[in-house]
């Protein structure tokens, strides 16, 4: 028997004594310590590349800020390099622009162009503030704490709120934000009467607060001698300072303005407010940056909250809620045990297939090669997340694919008498080039993976670059750690007296091998044609349940969240005490609903006035409701969504909307997300309207809401005759009225922890009366003057929000939709047909895609470049190994063998294909190559020692069964425990194991099958090209 030669780093490892054992230390050493320093999260780091430009502009509505600030900031950044998406929205009082950039932008370069171009921008409104431009960061949420006050006094909330931020912030919390606590305001108010009796405007007492309230800086005196700093400090920041302040007229010199108004701490009418059971709440979410750890700062939180609520007086409370953190260690630890599961399992198979003490040396690769990928994920910026958890999963049983194959050749050269250090060796060698091949060609298989952009390919990038790492190491332990253990544990076999145990399996493999499989490879080979035809129709049948919808697919579908919400949009202009009544309804339907449900299911409701997810006003409201886990009980949100309608009761007058929706997880959007445009705005809203109601019909279809509200019915003023021969002016009536109505900025100063607005205007009780316009006086040149003798109105009807997607003005729909009722992708491609052809003659309306749909067209667009980039880069792989053209693509016809079984799986399991799915395709096109390897590879080798044709096929067929069952069973096995996990929170997985998992099981088969006939063809047709 040829004597395989020592060389290179293989021989090196394998004949030095202590090498492997030392190798083998420190890959675990490194893993362990990139263990305790990778972050733990509940998705991947990655950055947004997305810019916000900000611009408030008080007093003015949605159509004056799209005109005047929006339009312009839009025009000068359309040609900005790298813009992927640019939308915008304008509302009531303030402009958002959001650019979202290219994967790859520069964003620092790219922030300061930006504030080069909106700062050279000329024709924004001299009263609009100055824009606020900068990078969006991306921040995950640890938990909210609401502070809740018996007594709903809201200054001490502001205090004891401000208070546990700096807390929290000291000791290590990265950021907190306050929903619930309203910008602080020092209002000054005046009458009208007032007004005229001291014959000065609004704005005229805004100009004399400010000249009196000043601190300003006088130099200094007495250098000579000793020196003094001298300063006016007159600022009055208090509503007592500010009502004793002197402001003297030629009338009355001692005048106070307490005399003439009042001074008042305050906040806006339309602030958003909390309201936690009956009292008054405001509410800290915690937050964690890119960089920190959920778990780290779920502890600092929870040492906190022990130490605060010790110090809280009577009548506050703290409540802990919406805990992600929680959510992240469970779903962790959910993966943590099906992966322990799925480990046993892959022992199993070593263990029933293999020699114990090389089965043992084989599982031994598991943690070395995991502790390699740590290594490799902690220096590569990685991080321990529900992304790269699975895909570690994922990775059980293809860890140790490369060992088995060494280990098994390594065995069998032993057990036909070649020495231990010459078969450890020797296997290592022999199996150098198919293992490495294989390697690549599942890397290949993965690297497109990472051509996805977007929020996808953020998402989803942890699942190729895990899988390379986790290949490269096991290629590493195969090569320099395995042979030398192997040269020890052969040492100890004796073939002479095997096991009894070991015998008795040994036998029932062979038997297995030599009898029953034997003779299933002789038929195929005698019947190929019937073998072809079956199996080319098992692929008819599988297109056919794609083609026929059997297997549907949904892009992203998300676990049963354990939130619900209600957002409640009245008409605008409905007074603020009906919205709160109808909140209140609601909220106390929510209780009753979950009462007679099922007890105890619901852990908080918070009620938040004059706030939805989208907007803000007084007619706005939410009724955010948090469950316990969703398997911790057995009401699904969709049952309690039916019920808590049903409670609810008749709609009240003037409501516009009420949607109940669950948040859902993975990319933004919902699962129907349509934009029209190119239409005046009258007909955007009626082609809207006919499009929801439209989906109101369809089955499964709830949560339906456009983004274009109307708004308040608006009066557009013009001057008169008379005031322009009065010597009025636009802008002097402009100044009396918005200071009346929308408040006067007088100054801005600091009272605390707050930037505090100093403001003038009328009274509340004046201001919220139609009455008290037509009485108004106005103060012209000529002296008061009423208002109706200066304006004549024009009424129309305004709308709340306008916004913009890539510079066009259009209205999006958006509804979500239960796949196990509907389909997304379904619905969309049945309105393409039908209904978006008659919206578009109607209304003249254009549709674009957006969200989640858009989300989807540009991810299977790189899916699809990137499966040809694969393909490619394996029939090079396999083209170079194989030194042929011909048969990389025999190899490559397991690729469909797998797909058919994946596609199978789906249909038998009853699950959707999802983006996870296709991310399985392309596992399984890496993974079942590598089987076919095997048996090509060896075949090749018996055809070069002189065997015939159907004897070298049926022996490679026999011989290399146990490693290809070897390697597809310890992955299916390592998949296994996930393919039936009942936790809803995991059932977004799923289909990932489902498609890795029966693909291999189909390929197994096909490829001990089919392979061979095709082997059998390829060697028939080149023999016949050969003799012609």
């Amino acid at each position: 028997m040829a004597k395989v030669h020592s060389h290179g780093l293989i021989g090196a490892f394998a004949r030095h004594p202590v090498a492997a054992n030392l190798t083998m230390i420190i890959i675990l050493l490194l893993g362990a310590v990139a263990l305790m320093k990778l972050n733990v999260q509940f998705f991947p780091n990655f950055q947004l590349e997305m810019i916000q430009i900000r611009v408030i502009w008080p007093g003015a509505n949605a159509e004056d800020v799209e005109r005047s600030i929006t339009r312009s900031i839009e025009r000068a950044l359309r040609t900005e390099d790298g813009l992927d998406q640019m939308s915008s929205t304008s509302s009531e009082g303030m402009a958002v622009i959001m650019l979202k950039y290219l994967d790859g932008t520069n964003m620092i370069e790219a922030l300061e162009r930006v504030r080069q171009k909106v700062t050279a921008l000329r024709n924004l409104p001299e009263d609009a503030q100055k824009p606020v431009i900068e990078h969006v960061q991306r921040y995950e949420r640890i938990a909210k704490i609401t502070l809740v006050s018996e007594q709903g006094d809201l200054m001490a909330l502001r205090a004891w709120a401000q208070r546990f931020e700096r807390e929290l912030l000291d000791a290590g919390v990265d950021r907190v934000i306050f929903s619930g606590l309203p910008d602080l305001r020092l209002r000054v108010e005046i009458p009208q009467e007032n007004l005229i009796r001291s014959d000065q405007t609004l704005p005229q007492w805004g100009s004399l607060i400010a000249r009196q309230s000043r601190d300003l800086p006088l130099g200094s005196v007495g250098e000579r001698e000793s020196a003094r700093d001298l300063r006016f400090s007159e600022k009055r920041e208090s509503p007592t300072a500010v009502a004793n302040l002197s402001v003297p007229t030629a009338d009355v010199p001692d005048l106070r303005l307490r005399d003439i108004g009042t001074a008042r701490w305050a906040v806006s009418s339309s602030a958003p407010l909390e309201w936690l059971g009956q009292a008054r709440a405001v509410t800290l979410e915690v937050q964690r940056s890119e960089n920190g750890n959920t778990l780290k700062s779920a502890k600092i939180v929870y040492d906190w909250l022990q130490r605060a609520r010790a110090e809280l007086p009577q009548g506050m409370k703290l409540v802990i809620h919406d805990e992600t953190w929680s959510l992240v260690k469970q779903r962790i630890m959910l993966l943590v045990n099906n992966g322990l599961g799925g480990l046993l399992l892959v022992l199993a198979v070593l263990f029933i297939f293999m020699n114990g003490r090389v089965a043992f040396w084989v599982a031994v690769g598991i943690p070395t090669s995991f502790a390699a990928t740590l290594a490799i994920m902690w220096l590569t910026g990685g991080s321990i997340n529900m992304v790269s958890l699975f895909a570690l999963i994922m990775a059980l049983g293809i860890i140790v694919d490369d060992a088995i194959v060494v280990g098994e050749d390594a065995l069998a050269h032993y057990e036909r008498g070649e020495p231990p250090l010459q078969a450890a060796e020797g296997g290592a060698h022999r199996m150098a080039a198919p293992v490495t091949a294989a390697s690549l060609t599942t890397i290949a298989a993965f690297l497109p993976l990472m051509m996805l952009t977007g929020t996808m390919g953020n998402i989803l990038e942890p699942i190729p670059m895990v899988m390379v790492a986790v290949v490269a190491a096991s290629l590493l332990e195969s090569f320099l750690v395995l042979p030398g253990h192997l040269r020890h544990a052969l040492a100890k076999i004796d073939p002479q007296k095997p096991n009894p145990i070991r015998q008795k399996l040994e036998r029932g493999i062979d038997h297995f091998r030599f009898v029953w499989f034997r003779a299933v490879v002789r038929w195929a080979l005698a019947n190929r044609a019937l073998v072809l035809s079956a199996t080319l129709g098992l692929m008819i049948l599988a297109i056919g349940l794609l083609a026929g919808g059997r297997v549907p697919f949904t892009f992203f579908p998300s676990p049963e969240s354990n939130k619900v919400s209600a957002y409640i949009q009245f008409v605008a202009g409905t007074p603020a005490e009906d919205t709160q009544a109808y909140a209140q309804r609601v909220r106390q339907a929510a209780l009753d609903t979950a009462d007679a449900l099922e007890p105890g299911m619901l852990k908080v409701a918070i009620l938040r006035l004059n706030k939805t997810r989208a907007a803000t006003g007084q007619h706005y409201a939410t009724v955010d409701l948090e469950f316990v886990d969703s398997d911790q009980r057995q009401t699904r949100n969709t049952t309690f969504i039916e019920e808590w309608r049903k409670r609810i009761g008749p709609e009240p007058p003037g409501l516009d909307s009420l949607i109940i929706a669950t948040p859902k997880m993975g990319p933004q959007g919902a699962d129907f997300e349509v934009q029209m445009y190119g239409a005046p705005l009258e007909k955007l809203k009626a082609a809207s309207l006919r499009l929801q109601q439209a989906l109101s019909e369809q089955p499964g279809v709830y949560a339906i809401e456009d983004d274009l509200p109307f708004g308040k019915v608006q009066w557009v003023l013009h001057l008169t005759p008379a005031a322009q021969a009065l010597g009025m002016t636009v802008e002097d009536l402009a100044a009396q009225l918005s200071s009346a109505f929308a408040s006067r900025l007088v100054q801005i100063f600091t009272h605390g922890e707050d930037e505090v607005e100093l403001r003038v205007q009328l009274p509340q009780a004046q201001r919220t009366e139609l009455a008290t316009w037509r009485a108004l006086q106005i103060r012209t040149p000529q002296g008061w003057a009423p208002l109706d003798q200066l304006v004549h109105i024009e009424e129309k009807q305004g709308f709340e929000v306008l916004r913009h997607v890539d510079g066009r003005l259009g209205v999006t729909v958006r509804a979500d939709v239960d796949h196990t009722r509907n389909n997304a992708n379904a619905l969309r491609a049945q309105f393409e047909k039908t209904l978006f052809p008659q919206l578009a003659q109607e209304y003249g309306v254009k549709f674009s895609e957006q969200g989640r749909a858009r989300d989807q067209k540009a991810t299977l667009e790189n899916m699809k470049i990137g499966m040809l980039v694969g393909l490619a880069l394996i029939y090079l792989i396999l083209a170079w190994v194989l030194a042929s053209y011909g048969w990389p693509l025999l190899v490559m016809m397991a690729i469909p063998f797998g797909l058919i079984g994946a596609i199978f799986g789906h249909w038998v399991m009853g699950l959707d294909l999802t983006i996870l799915s296709l991310f399985g395709f392309f596992a399984l096109a890496g993974i079942v190559v590598n089987d076919s390897i095997i048996l090509v590879t060896f075949y090749k080798q018996l055809r070069q020692k002189g065997m015939a044709v159907q004897q070298a096929l049926e022996e490679a067929s026999v011989q290399r069964v146990r490693a290809v069952l070897l390697t597809s069973l310890t992955t299916i096995g390592g998949l296994l425990p996930l393919l039936f996990e009942k936790s809803l929170q995991a059932q977004f997985l799923i289909p990932m194991a489902t498609a890795i998992a029966f693909g291999l099981m189909a390929s197994t088969l096909l490829i001990l099958l089919v392979v061979p006939v095709l082997l059998s063809l390829y060697e028939q047709l080149a023999g016949e090209k050969m003799r012609a």
